[in-house]
Protein backbone atom coordinates (compact mmCIF):
# COMPACT_ATOMS: atom_id res chain seq x y z
CA UNK A 1 0.00 0.00 0.00
CA UNK A 2 1.32 3.11 -0.47
CA UNK A 3 0.24 6.48 1.51
CA UNK A 4 -1.28 9.13 -0.79
CA UNK A 5 -0.65 11.85 1.48
CA UNK A 6 2.93 11.29 1.93
CA UNK A 7 5.58 12.62 -0.63
CA UNK A 8 8.39 11.38 0.87
CA UNK A 9 10.31 7.86 0.65
CA UNK A 10 8.05 6.35 3.72
CA UNK A 11 4.97 7.18 1.77
CA UNK A 12 6.19 3.21 0.17
CA UNK A 13 5.10 0.03 1.91
CA UNK A 14 7.16 -1.11 4.82
CA UNK A 15 9.72 1.85 4.67
CA UNK A 16 11.12 3.77 7.43
CA UNK A 17 13.32 6.80 8.06
CA UNK A 18 14.92 8.30 11.16
CA UNK A 19 17.25 11.36 11.90
CA UNK A 20 19.85 11.76 14.15
CA UNK A 21 20.53 15.74 14.47
CA UNK A 22 22.94 17.66 16.24
CA UNK A 23 22.26 21.19 15.10
CA UNK A 24 25.55 21.99 17.88
CA UNK A 25 27.81 19.62 16.27
CA UNK A 26 26.50 20.69 12.62
CA UNK A 27 26.49 16.56 11.75
CA UNK A 28 24.02 13.61 11.89
CA UNK A 29 23.14 10.57 10.39
CA UNK A 30 19.52 9.61 8.63
CA UNK A 31 18.71 6.26 8.02
CA UNK A 32 16.33 4.21 6.14
CA UNK A 33 14.92 0.58 7.00
CA UNK A 34 12.75 -1.71 5.05
CA UNK A 35 11.04 -4.34 7.21
CA UNK A 36 12.02 -7.05 4.46
CA UNK A 37 15.18 -7.38 2.60
CA UNK A 38 14.41 -4.89 -0.33
CA UNK A 39 16.15 -5.15 -3.79
CA UNK A 40 18.81 -2.46 -4.07
CA UNK A 41 21.13 -0.53 -6.74
CA UNK A 42 23.99 1.60 -6.64
CA UNK A 43 25.45 4.42 -8.85
CA UNK A 44 28.71 6.98 -7.87
CA UNK A 45 29.13 9.98 -10.34
CA UNK A 46 31.41 11.57 -8.12
CA UNK A 47 35.00 11.60 -7.96
CA UNK A 48 35.21 11.63 -4.29
CA UNK A 49 32.71 8.91 -3.02
CA UNK A 50 32.93 7.26 0.47
CA UNK A 51 30.61 4.18 1.03
CA UNK A 52 29.93 1.15 2.88
CA UNK A 53 29.15 -2.45 1.54
CA UNK A 54 28.01 -1.12 -1.73
CA UNK A 55 30.49 -3.72 -3.71
CA UNK A 56 27.52 -6.64 -4.37
CA UNK A 57 25.48 -3.82 -5.80
CA UNK A 58 26.83 -4.09 -8.97
CA UNK A 59 26.37 -5.91 -12.01
CA UNK A 60 27.37 -9.40 -11.93
CA UNK A 61 27.48 -9.74 -8.24
CA UNK A 62 25.19 -12.36 -6.52
CA UNK A 63 23.37 -10.29 -3.20
CA UNK A 64 22.02 -6.78 -4.26
CA UNK A 65 19.33 -6.77 -1.21
CA UNK A 66 19.38 -4.90 1.96
CA UNK A 67 17.67 -4.13 5.09
CA UNK A 68 18.42 -0.32 5.39
CA UNK A 69 20.17 2.21 4.09
CA UNK A 70 22.26 5.28 5.23
CA UNK A 71 23.56 8.62 4.81
CA UNK A 72 26.02 10.25 7.94
CA UNK A 73 27.83 13.45 8.22
CA UNK A 74 31.64 13.57 9.26
CA UNK A 75 33.54 12.40 6.53
CA UNK A 76 35.26 8.88 6.92
CA UNK A 77 34.53 8.13 10.53
CA UNK A 78 30.39 8.65 9.49
CA UNK A 79 30.94 4.85 8.45
CA UNK A 80 31.06 3.57 11.84
CA UNK A 81 27.15 4.46 11.78
CA UNK A 82 27.15 1.07 9.94
CA UNK A 83 28.31 -0.83 13.01
CA UNK A 84 25.98 1.13 15.46
CA UNK A 85 22.92 0.50 12.95
CA UNK A 86 23.83 -3.42 12.59
CA UNK A 87 24.50 -3.82 16.40
CA UNK A 88 20.66 -2.95 16.66
CA UNK A 89 19.34 -4.66 14.16
CA UNK A 90 21.28 -7.99 15.55
CA UNK A 91 19.59 -6.78 18.84
CA UNK A 92 16.18 -7.16 16.81
CA UNK A 93 16.56 -10.29 15.03
CA UNK A 94 16.66 -8.40 11.47
CA UNK A 95 18.91 -10.17 9.35
CA UNK A 96 19.38 -12.97 7.49
CA UNK A 97 20.05 -16.11 9.73
CA UNK A 98 23.55 -18.58 8.92
CA UNK A 99 24.14 -21.21 11.30
CA UNK A 100 23.75 -19.53 14.79
CA UNK A 101 24.44 -15.51 13.64
CA UNK A 102 22.14 -13.12 12.21
CA UNK A 103 23.73 -11.08 9.39
CA UNK A 104 21.77 -7.85 8.86
CA UNK A 105 22.99 -6.52 5.01
CA UNK A 106 22.38 -2.76 4.90
CA UNK A 107 24.39 0.29 2.87
CA UNK A 108 25.33 3.66 3.21
CA UNK A 109 27.60 6.83 1.72
CA UNK A 110 29.47 9.58 3.76
CA UNK A 111 28.93 13.62 3.57
CA UNK A 112 31.83 16.07 4.51
CA UNK A 113 29.73 18.28 6.11
CA UNK A 114 30.80 21.34 8.17
CA UNK A 115 30.37 19.39 11.62
CA UNK A 116 34.27 17.99 10.82
CA UNK A 117 35.64 21.36 11.86
CA UNK A 118 33.56 21.56 14.87
CA UNK A 119 34.13 17.83 16.36
CA UNK A 120 34.05 14.10 16.10
CA UNK A 121 31.63 12.25 14.33
CA UNK A 122 29.91 9.41 17.23
CA UNK A 123 28.83 5.89 15.69
CA UNK A 124 26.37 6.19 18.17
CA UNK A 125 24.72 8.96 15.84
CA UNK A 126 23.48 5.91 13.67
CA UNK A 127 22.21 4.09 16.20
CA UNK A 128 20.25 7.24 17.34
CA UNK A 129 18.76 7.81 13.60
CA UNK A 130 17.64 4.15 13.57
CA UNK A 131 16.18 4.18 16.70
CA UNK A 132 13.90 7.23 15.56
CA UNK A 133 12.91 5.58 12.15
CA UNK A 134 9.21 5.65 11.68
CA UNK A 135 6.90 5.82 9.04
CA UNK A 136 5.72 9.49 9.42
CA UNK A 137 6.33 11.69 6.70
CA UNK A 138 9.93 12.52 6.24
CA UNK A 139 11.22 15.66 8.27
CA UNK A 140 13.67 17.95 5.47
CA UNK A 141 15.88 20.64 5.86
CA UNK A 142 18.51 20.95 8.46
CA UNK A 143 18.20 17.63 10.13
CA UNK A 144 19.72 14.48 10.53
CA UNK A 145 22.82 14.13 7.36
CA UNK A 146 21.78 17.56 6.28
CA UNK A 147 22.04 19.17 9.59
CA UNK A 148 26.09 20.38 8.15
CA UNK A 149 25.42 20.56 4.18
CA UNK A 150 26.16 23.33 2.46
CA UNK A 151 26.27 24.11 -1.59
CA UNK A 152 27.87 26.27 -3.02
CA UNK A 153 31.70 26.06 -2.77
CA UNK A 154 33.87 26.33 -5.69
CA UNK A 155 35.47 30.16 -5.28
CA UNK A 156 35.78 31.34 -1.63
CA UNK A 157 35.75 34.68 -0.50
CA UNK A 158 38.16 37.36 0.94
CA UNK A 159 41.00 36.26 -0.78
CA UNK A 160 40.04 32.51 -0.15
CA UNK A 161 39.50 32.97 3.58
CA UNK A 162 35.90 32.77 3.78
CA UNK A 163 33.87 29.67 2.68
CA UNK A 164 30.82 31.57 0.52
CA UNK A 165 28.18 28.48 0.64
CA UNK A 166 24.56 28.84 1.18
CA UNK A 167 22.62 26.44 3.55
CA UNK A 168 20.99 23.33 2.08
CA UNK A 169 19.53 19.97 3.88
CA UNK A 170 17.69 17.01 3.42
CA UNK A 171 14.57 16.90 0.84
CA UNK A 172 12.26 14.94 -0.46
CA UNK A 173 10.05 14.74 -3.46
CA UNK A 174 7.19 12.10 -5.06
CA UNK A 175 6.87 11.15 -8.62
CA UNK A 176 3.97 9.34 -9.55
CA UNK A 177 3.12 7.71 -12.96
CA UNK A 178 -0.62 6.52 -14.55
CA UNK A 179 -0.16 2.72 -14.03
CA UNK A 180 0.36 2.97 -10.26
CA UNK A 181 3.86 3.08 -9.96
CA UNK A 182 5.10 5.95 -7.44
CA UNK A 183 9.00 7.14 -7.25
CA UNK A 184 9.91 8.67 -4.52
CA UNK A 185 13.26 10.56 -3.45
CA UNK A 186 15.18 11.43 -0.71
CA UNK A 187 18.55 13.61 -0.98
CA UNK A 188 21.51 14.86 1.34
CA UNK A 189 22.58 17.80 -0.76
CA UNK A 190 26.18 19.19 0.09
CA UNK A 191 27.35 20.09 -3.45
CA UNK A 192 30.60 22.32 -4.32
CA UNK A 193 27.77 23.52 -7.45
CA UNK A 194 25.29 25.70 -7.07
CA UNK A 195 21.72 24.43 -7.46
CA UNK A 196 19.89 25.71 -10.73
CA UNK A 197 16.15 25.74 -11.53
CA UNK A 198 14.87 24.85 -14.55
CA UNK A 199 14.62 28.35 -15.86
CA UNK A 200 18.65 28.93 -15.05
CA UNK A 201 17.84 31.26 -12.10
CA UNK A 202 20.12 29.78 -9.15
CA UNK A 203 18.09 28.94 -6.04
CA UNK A 204 21.23 28.35 -3.72
CA UNK A 205 25.14 28.56 -4.31
CA UNK A 206 28.02 30.42 -4.31
CA UNK A 207 27.66 34.34 -2.93
CA UNK A 208 29.71 37.09 -3.88
CA UNK A 209 31.38 39.97 -2.28
CA UNK A 210 30.45 42.26 -5.07
CA UNK A 211 27.16 40.53 -6.43
CA UNK A 212 24.29 38.25 -4.75
CA UNK A 213 25.82 34.74 -6.39
CA UNK A 214 28.99 33.56 -8.63
CA UNK A 215 28.73 31.29 -11.68
CA UNK A 216 30.74 28.64 -12.35
CA UNK A 217 31.23 30.01 -15.75
CA UNK A 218 32.49 33.40 -14.50
CA UNK A 219 35.30 32.52 -12.19
CA UNK A 220 38.90 32.60 -13.19
CA UNK A 221 40.59 30.67 -10.30
CA UNK A 222 39.02 28.55 -7.89
CA UNK A 223 39.83 28.47 -4.33
CA UNK A 224 37.77 25.90 -2.45
CA UNK A 225 37.84 23.21 -0.02
CA UNK A 226 38.16 20.27 -2.09
CA UNK A 227 36.84 17.98 0.44
CA UNK A 228 33.70 19.57 1.47
CA UNK A 229 31.32 18.22 -1.34
CA UNK A 230 28.76 15.26 -2.13
CA UNK A 231 25.26 15.21 -2.74
CA UNK A 232 23.75 11.62 -1.94
CA UNK A 233 20.03 10.45 -3.45
CA UNK A 234 18.47 7.27 -2.12
CA UNK A 235 15.07 6.58 -4.51
CA UNK A 236 12.65 4.10 -3.34
CA UNK A 237 9.68 2.71 -6.09
CA UNK A 238 6.82 0.18 -5.73
CA UNK A 239 7.46 -1.73 -8.77
CA UNK A 240 9.14 -5.04 -9.35
CA UNK A 241 12.02 -4.30 -12.36
CA UNK A 242 13.46 -8.18 -11.55
CA UNK A 243 17.02 -7.82 -11.97
CA UNK A 244 19.93 -5.80 -10.45
CA UNK A 245 20.83 -4.80 -14.22
CA UNK A 246 17.01 -2.77 -14.07
CA UNK A 247 17.25 -1.49 -10.45
CA UNK A 248 21.19 0.02 -11.96
CA UNK A 249 19.56 1.46 -14.88
CA UNK A 250 17.23 3.70 -13.31
CA UNK A 251 19.91 5.16 -10.76
CA UNK A 252 22.02 5.87 -14.08
CA UNK A 253 18.82 7.54 -15.10
CA UNK A 254 17.77 9.15 -11.64
CA UNK A 255 21.56 11.33 -11.55
CA UNK A 256 20.19 12.81 -14.48
CA UNK A 257 18.20 14.75 -11.33
CA UNK A 258 21.58 15.92 -9.69
CA UNK A 259 22.47 17.26 -13.36
CA UNK A 260 19.26 18.79 -14.01
CA UNK A 261 19.31 20.29 -10.35
CA UNK A 262 23.65 21.04 -9.39
CA UNK A 263 26.03 22.97 -11.93
CA UNK A 264 28.66 22.42 -11.44
CA UNK A 265 27.93 18.16 -10.65
CA UNK A 266 29.94 14.76 -10.67
CA UNK A 267 33.00 16.96 -10.35
CA UNK A 268 36.37 15.32 -9.30
CA UNK A 269 35.67 16.84 -5.50
CA UNK A 270 31.98 15.42 -5.45
CA UNK A 271 31.06 12.13 -3.95
CA UNK A 272 27.74 12.08 -5.71
CA UNK A 273 25.76 8.72 -5.25
CA UNK A 274 22.64 7.51 -5.85
CA UNK A 275 21.29 4.32 -4.20
CA UNK A 276 17.55 3.05 -5.77
CA UNK A 277 15.76 0.32 -4.34
CA UNK A 278 12.17 -1.48 -4.44
CA UNK A 279 9.18 -2.67 -2.03
CA UNK A 280 8.36 -5.08 -5.39
CA UNK A 281 5.05 -4.85 -4.61
CA UNK A 282 4.13 -3.83 -7.38
CA UNK A 283 4.46 -6.97 -9.87
CA UNK A 284 4.10 -5.91 -13.98
CA UNK A 285 5.93 -6.52 -17.19
CA UNK A 286 8.32 -4.82 -18.13
CA UNK A 287 8.53 -6.62 -21.53
CA UNK A 288 7.57 -4.42 -24.95
CA UNK A 289 8.60 -6.15 -27.96
CA UNK A 290 9.24 -2.27 -29.71
CA UNK A 291 10.64 -1.21 -27.11
CA UNK A 292 12.45 -3.47 -24.67
CA UNK A 293 13.14 -1.51 -21.30
CA UNK A 294 9.76 0.92 -21.90
CA UNK A 295 8.82 0.43 -17.83
CA UNK A 296 12.91 0.70 -16.74
CA UNK A 297 13.29 3.95 -18.88
CA UNK A 298 10.06 5.43 -17.66
CA UNK A 299 10.94 4.68 -13.84
CA UNK A 300 14.22 5.74 -14.15
CA UNK A 301 13.13 9.09 -15.80
CA UNK A 302 10.70 9.93 -13.12
CA UNK A 303 13.08 9.13 -10.60
CA UNK A 304 15.74 12.02 -12.27
CA UNK A 305 12.23 14.33 -12.03
CA UNK A 306 11.52 13.29 -8.26
CA UNK A 307 15.64 13.46 -7.21
CA UNK A 308 15.95 17.13 -9.47
CA UNK A 309 13.04 18.37 -7.04
CA UNK A 310 14.42 16.73 -3.77
CA UNK A 311 17.12 18.93 -4.43
CA UNK A 312 15.60 21.97 -4.64
CA UNK A 313 13.16 21.07 -1.43
CA UNK A 314 17.04 20.46 0.48
CA UNK A 315 17.34 24.22 -0.22
CA UNK A 316 13.71 25.36 0.18
CA UNK A 317 13.48 23.92 3.82
CA UNK A 318 16.88 24.83 4.69
CA UNK A 319 17.41 27.31 7.75
CA UNK A 320 20.20 29.36 7.91
CA UNK A 321 22.98 29.12 10.44
CA UNK A 322 25.80 31.00 12.19
CA UNK A 323 29.10 29.45 11.13
CA UNK A 324 32.73 30.97 12.16
CA UNK A 325 34.81 30.97 8.71
CA UNK A 326 31.60 31.46 6.25
CA UNK A 327 31.11 34.97 4.82
CA UNK A 328 29.95 37.19 6.75
CA UNK A 329 29.44 34.48 9.73
CA UNK A 330 26.24 33.02 8.35
CA UNK A 331 25.40 30.40 5.95
CA UNK A 332 22.03 31.86 4.70
CA UNK A 333 18.66 29.91 3.53
CA UNK A 334 17.27 30.85 0.65
CA UNK A 335 14.05 31.98 2.11
CA UNK A 336 16.17 34.66 4.17
CA UNK A 337 18.64 35.25 1.33
CA UNK A 338 16.60 35.72 -1.77
CA UNK A 339 13.37 35.74 -0.08
CA UNK A 340 12.04 32.68 -1.59
CA UNK A 341 9.61 30.27 -0.10
CA UNK A 342 8.24 27.96 -2.49
CA UNK A 343 8.65 27.43 -6.20
CA UNK A 344 5.99 24.74 -6.50
CA UNK A 345 2.37 25.71 -7.53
Amino acid sequence: MVDNKNNTLTALMGVKVGHSTYLDKLTGCTVVTFDQDYPVAYTAYGGASSTFNTDTLHLGKSYYRRHGLFVAGGCLPGLMSASAIMERMIEQGIGDRSANIINPSISGAIIFDLGTQIDQFDATFGREAYDAASDLPVQNGNVGAGTGTTVGKFHYLENGTKMPAMKAGVGSARVDLSNGVVVCALSVVNAVGNIVLPEGRILAGNRGEDKPIITYEEVIEFTTSNNMNTTISIVGINVDLHTCENYERVAHLASHGHVRAIHPVHTSIDGDVIFVFSTEEMKTNIDNPNWPNAQVDKIGNAAAKAVQESIYHACLEADSIFFEGAYENTVPSSKDFFMIESIFS
